[in-house]
């Protein structure tokens, strides 16, 4: 996911600046932070190259070009060649729509540069992979149907290796979704590991029984071995029927954050979109 795109001048005044989603430091100090490296970059002798740092949990991605700096923050799961190919673009869009206006620019008015929102919303568009992991029969695919507002299935149909679906209409940040719904029988474990690579969010989907609960200890330990950087809770579903365990003792066995869910519910849709937010936007 990018969460921020910067540009600035030489002398670290802010041009332009989107913010997508939030950041691990506090947003003060990151301006600083980033107005310093603009004043900085100049001297790196870049030659309109485009560079990165690593930080806590996303990368920093700059470069600059006839006089201005350019930068973005993306996730560091999001791939290295695509993201510098769209701050490339960036750069390019940005110098041709601007060209004239850049070298009359009095340093102060930024309405001049404000028509350039849509065209950057449009290239720092991305894709957000989640992955819905759990045992057969929990009730993965009926949560992916209520995600995507299709119907909701009346009886158990096993999911046969893994279903990737679009969510139309659903964006976080300036992400879509895709959902991975991971087939749940035992005979298709091999395969769980590759399935949530490269997952921004993984959820850990039970039925709030304990035997299945505890069985689903396994996928925590899975998480944390294949794509530890990924944002993780999980589903205490079907929390409808007699003797499910309450999220709390979910959560108490998993040792992640837990929310209690009813799948089948129609007018859960809008929790289930408002956690993901809540998880992706997060850091």
């Amino acid at each position: 996911m990018i969460r921020e795109v910067s540009i600035l001048n030489f002398d670290g005044k802010t041009i332009f600046h989107k913010r997508y989603g939030q950041t691990n430091v506090e947003d003060e100090v990151f301006r600083e932070f980033i107005k310093s490296l603009a004043i900085l970059v100049p001297k790196l002798g870049l030659d309109g190259s485009i560079e990165f740092m690593n930080l806590k949990k996303t990368r920093l991605y700059y470069s600059n070009s006839d006089g201005i700096v350019f930068t973005l923050e993306a996730d560091k799961r999001d791939a290295i060649p695509e993201m510098k190919e769209k701050l490339q673009s960036l750069k390019n869009s940005f110098l041709k729509t601007f060209q004239s206006e850049l070298t009359e620019w009095d340093g102060e008015t930024l309405t001049t540069f404000e028509k350039f929102e849509p065209i950057a919303d449009e290239i720092t568009l991305t894709y957000l992979k989640i992955a819905l992991i759990g045992y057969s029969g929990v009730g993965k695919t009926t949560i992916l149907k209520l995600l995507r507002e299709e119907e909701l299935p009346k009886e158990h149909i096993p999911t046969i290796g893994v279903g990737i679906k679009g969510v139309k209409g659903a964006k976080i940040g300036n992400t879509s979704l895709i959902c991975w719904d991971l087939a749940g029988q035992e005979r298709f474990e091999l395969t769980w590991d590759k399935f949530i690579r490269d997952a921004s969010l993984i959820i850990i989907v039970t039925d709030s029984t304990l035997e299945n609960v505890v069985k689903s200890r396994y996928f925590v330990r899975l998480i944390n071995e294949v794509e530890p950087e990924a944002n993780i809770f999980s589903l205490a579903n079907k929390q409808d029927l007699p003797n499910a365990l309450p999220p709390e003792k979910v959560a108490e066995i998993l040792e992640i954050e837990t929310h209690g869910f009813v799948a089948i519910d129609p007018m859960n849709r809008m929790k289930l979109y408002e956690l993901i937010r809540k998880y992706v936007m997060g850091m």
